[in-house]
């Protein structure tokens, strides 16, 4: 750690971390309108100046590193008068008639400016106002009553703007309001891979454009929202909820629920009603501060109006409401009834991988504990059970160590899955960051194309009914080649001769197989369908024959089997599988029965 002086403060830092983000995580204001934090720097803004004592003129801040002994001023009466002339070059071309009037506290939104009879953009009317980061920049620099151009003819103001793009149901694009700081341009290319969006023009014409400048549904936009979040201003906005977020009461800190990976969201609340989601920085560090389009605007896919307000009791022909209290008699009364004439096995649990890990245990409770069988399964059941049996063959155990922060540090990464990015859009990012950054070599077999494969070195396309098969003849010839005595053995017939995608994909792995030192850490990712039990299955024990093949002890660490429902493990873990009690304690097992009748105070059926 590097001790450094700012403003009269002694601080301690990492050394060579960015000072821009020393300077903000200590509480101090710096503009930095073109910085990305964790990125490298742009030093487009120019705003982030700082006076580092010992060095000339005003430093950039971003592009400073921490040295020991540094001494910093960010306030000085120079910096300031430096600061404002800098963004007064910004705001040349950008709606700054609120942003510069000492009167824009005092206005309301029906009032006719005053200033400027041309103004047609104000901050009272936008829908950032008040969570506008060049907005509080101004504030902060005191650029009311700032006016360099005074008297100037104002371009921004006479030259027609681009029309805002408004049609899309996920974000719309209002380039008008564009500083040209590219930070959705390097988070789009840079934390998405995606490079849906990019600089067009030269000099004065240059603009912020999706594609070929079309509308942003023709790029190949994955509409997660990434650009929202690094935006300055209004550019680039949530279209369901960009009205409805103005004022946000509260914010409250959830997981998502669209698939396994279980990323972190922060859900921002108005009237009690769910009106934003941002990603939560703070919590998983897989999502980090990324999420997908199911992610970010799939919080309303269920609206109040479509709930149910009250329970539900089907008699006289129909469904008619009923108190709770009401309710839960006659559903008291039914099942004891039920139970007495045709046994407890005639009573099911459905529990489910979307709810809690605590309503999932309470359904195994009374499934067992009251009703007093172990009929409890799930829509989710059959597919993560056959998984979970091939784990434990190959492993002893369905719970594995294995931690998917792992994945971007990863070198090798053999991936069988549809669609990754479709099904587990950030666990397919974290991929392509390996593939990006870490030199990863990626093996995709998949019958279909997706947006990972742009990153594969190798693409196994099985047709359709092939693809066991396919990965049998890959783990044969694998095996084959760390065990002589398996050398005849190359897989199920008509595999025996590799085609070159999978004679490729064998030289890579054979290199993790090898302990070759670039080619570890491996992982392996599986996402299985909702439907094929018996394929889970027998996937899921080839891929851990591979992994064990060429990890050896340290094979279950690199063995990510991701279902598509958010808490299928979760469910399994509180025992919400006829085969399990809760803690993963086997329904066959007389001392897991003995132990859970002694919790629960209620014997436990057998299976």
């Amino acid at each position: 750690m590097a001790k450094i002086s700012l403003d009269g403060r002694e601080l301690e830092a990492p050394d060579g971390a960015p000072l821009v983000e020393v300077i903000k995580n200590s509480g101090t204001f710096i503009s930095n309108l073109c910085y990305i934090d964790g990125r490298p720097p742009y030093a487009g803004c120019r705003t982030c100046i700082v006076e580092i004592e010992g060095q000339r003129g005003f430093p950039l801040s971003c592009t400073a590193r921490i040295e020991d002994g540094m001494i910093v001023r960010t306030e000085t009466p120079s910096l300031r008068s430096t600061r404002q002339a800098v963004l007064s070059l910004i705001l040349s071309y950008h709606s700054d008639r609120c942003l510069t009037c000492h009167r824009v506290v005092k206005c309301k939104p029906g009032d006719t400016c005053l200033r400027d009879d041309v103004v047609t953009h104000r901050c009272l009317t936008c829908s950032k106002n008040y969570r506008c980061e060049l907005q509080t920049t101004c504030e902060m620099l005191e650029m009311a009553g700032y006016e360099p151009w005074d008297g100037d003819t104002r371009t921004y103001y006479t030259t027609p703007q681009p029309p805002p793009d408004q049609a899309n149901p996920f974000l719309e694009f209002d380039p008008q309001m564009c500083i040209i700081c590219t930070r959705c341009v390097r988070a789009c290319d840079e934390l998405r891979h995606t490079g849906a969006i990019t600089l067009a023009g030269r000099g004065y014409s240059t603009r912020i454009e999706f594609g070929q400048g079309g509308a942003v549904h023709e790029s190949n936009c994955d509409f997660c929202g990434a650009c929202i979040d690094v935006c300055p201003t209004a550019t680039l906005m949530e279209h369901p909820n960009k009205w409805g977020a103005t004022q946000t009461e509260r914010w409250v800190a959830t997981t998502c629920t669209q698939c396994s990976v279980g990323c972190s969201i922060s859900l921002g609340t108005k009237r009690g009603r769910g009106v934003m989601v941002r990603p939560d920085t703070t919590a998983n560090p897989v999502s980090r501060d990324q999420l997908c389009v199911r992610g970010r605007f799939h919080y309303d896919a269920v609206k109040n109006t479509q709930r149910l307000q009250t329970p539900l009791i089907r008699r006289n022909g129909g469904q008619d409401a009923a108190s709770w209290d009401e309710a839960l008699e006659f559903a008291v009364a039914r099942l004891s009834q039920i139970r007495e004439e045709h046994g407890p096995g005639a009573i099911g649990f459905l529990a489910s991988p979307l709810a809690t890990n605590e309503e999932n245990y309470l359904v195994s409770k009374i499934a067992r504990a009251i009703v007093g069988t172990n009929s409890v399964d799930s829509s989710a059941g059959p597919v993560p059970r056959a998984a979970c049996d091939a784990l434990r063959a190959a492993f002893g155990s369905e719970v594995l160590p294995a931690d998917m922060t792992r994945l971007a540090k990863s070198k090798t990464i053999l991936v069988v899955a549809r669609d990754l990015e479709s099904s587990h859009n950030v666990a397919a990012l974290r991929i392509k960051d390996a593939a990006a950054y870490n030199g990863a070599k990626v093996v995709v077999v998949s019958p279909m194309w997706g947006e990972v494969n742009d990153f594969a070195e190798v693409w196994i396309q099985p047709k359709p009914g092939e693809g066991t098969a396919v990965l049998a003849a890959l783990d044969a010839a694998l095996s084959a080649t760390a065990s002589p005595e398996r050398a005849g053995d190359a897989g199920p017939s008509g595999m025996s001769s590799p085609d070159g995608a999978l004679q490729e994909a064998l030289g890579i792995l054979r290199a993790v197989a090898d302990r070759e030192e670039n080619a570890h850490p491996l992982s392996i990712v599986y996402a299985p369908v909702h439907y094929g039990a018996q394929h889970a299955r027998d996937v899921t024990a080839i891929l851990a024959n591979i992994a064990v093949t060429c990890a050896g002890e340290n094979a279950p660490e690199g063995l990510f089997v991701l279902p598509q429902e958010a808490n299928v493990w979760g469910m399994r873990d509180t025992g919400g599988s006829p085969d399990l009690l809760p803690g993963y304690r086997q329904v066959g097992d007389e001392a897991a029965r003995a132990e859970m009748e002694q919790l629960w105070g209620a014997p436990v059926p057998s299976p």
